[in-house]
């Protein structure tokens, strides 16, 4: 079947440029930013061109380790960053390891690496490390000193295989909530990574405004350290073009009207074409697919998960804005104008709403309008 919704390809359509020049950027060192709203396929790009390069790498979700609105879970970040960095470079020390099976939790990987670690790496400062995070992450002390250690553990083992590694974050900026356990995160992060050789760095993100504060503001650590790849929704051709090469390849005739009605309806976002996708070779009509989107569980699912992430204030003035067809002026969008003006900022800030102009703001994945304007 040729339509995925769901979890990250590595094969995503249309994004060869995107991928050819992340794999030389990622070959030659350079930190790069992956930016772009949710559901336009960044990690599928990013998977693809870690695959591609040929380079061990180790690739872990910021998002994964939040808790609630506001908190993180950093005992487990800094257990997991610890032993998928491990676990990458392990194979080169001619040793094989093998988890005996899937477990929630990544203290509990490190406990399972640390007997091997000792005999195949015999390297006193991994293990070391890796003995006093279980000794605090178990006891729930402050770890962050040895988040500074953890750093420094990529480079380590680069070097002594000789090799270079890259490690990916994604959805970089909620590493923003981490700042509970360690309030100078981001620079301790960049005065460790600006002097390494052997590790490329990748980030990349949704909450586009957070990302942006992240790498552009001149108070920030990283102010102008990355190379930043804008990934955009497909154009209208790319959209038709994706859905006909789609229905052709499952057998299943579809008009060029109904392709341009899917295209035109939810606007080059990769996830959104492939649901519709889906449910058009299900259900047999574009009109009774496109309809029943909005109430779809799957829609449901996403965008209720990414809506509680945000204020009652936010929410109230993304669906407002909906309601006005996705494009609007503060004015428009209550009587309270402090009030508007601040859930429009954590919109901006989260990567739902952008500013098209002077006072007009855009909902920029066009499946929220049409979620929350029947609701």
């Amino acid at each position: 079947m040729w339509f995925t919704y769901g979890p990250p390809t590595e094969n995503p359509f249309d994004r060869d440029e995107e991928i050819s020049t992340l794999i030389k950027l990622m070959r030659g060192g350079q930190p790069v930013s992956l930016v772009g709203p949710r559901r336009i396929g960044k990690t599928s790009i990013l998977l693809a061109s870690l695959k591609k390069s040929n380079l061990p790498y180790v690739l872990i979700s910021a998002e994964d380790f939040l808790k609630g609105e506001k908190g993180f879970n950093f005992t487990e970040f800094l257990s997991a960053y610890v032993s998928k960095v491990i676990l990458s470079l392990h194979p080169f020390s001619g040793y094989a390891f093998k988890l005996e099976e899937k477990v929630k939790s990544y203290l509990k990987v490190l406990r399972d690496l640390l007997g091997a670690v000792k005999i195949s790496l015999n390297i006193p400062e991994v293990s070391g490390l890796i003995e006093v995070v279980l000794d605090k992450g178990e006891k729930g002390k402050d770890l962050s000193e040895e988040f500074s250690r953890a750093l420094e553990l990529p480079e380590l083992l680069a070097e002594k295989f000789n090799i270079r590694i890259v490690i990916a974050i994604d959805e970089f900026q909620y590493l923003n909530f981490a700042k509970q356990a360690v309030p100078e995160i981001f620079h301790v992060m960049r005065s460790k990574w600006q002097f390494q050789k052997r590790v490329s760095y990748v980030i990349s993100g949704s909450a586009v405004g957070m990302l942006k504060e992240i790498m552009s503001s001149k108070n920030q650590p990283f102010y102008q350290y990355f190379y930043s790849i804008r990934v955009n929704p497909f154009n209208r051709e790319t959209s038709k073009e994706f859905l006909r090469k789609g229905f052709e390849t499952d057998g299943v005739k579809v008009s060029e009207e109904d392709i341009e009605k899917i295209a035109e309806y939810v606007d080059g976002f990769p996830a959104w074409l492939n649901l519709v996708g889906i449910k058009v070779e299900l259900e047999g009509e574009v009109e009774k697919a496109l309809s029943s989107l909005p109430f779809d569980d799957n829609v449901i699912s996403a965008i209720e998960g990414d809506l509680n992430k945000l204020s009652p204030t936010a929410r109230s003035v993304l669906r407002k804005l909906a309601k006005l067809g996705g494009t609007g002026s503060p004015k428009d969008l209550g009587e309270n104008e402090w009030s508007v003006q601040r859930g429009l900022k954590q919109l901006i800030r989260y990567g739902y709403v952008e500013r098209e102009e002077r006072g007009i703001y855009k909902i920029i994945d066009p499946m929220v309008t049409h979620y929350l304007s029947v609701r």
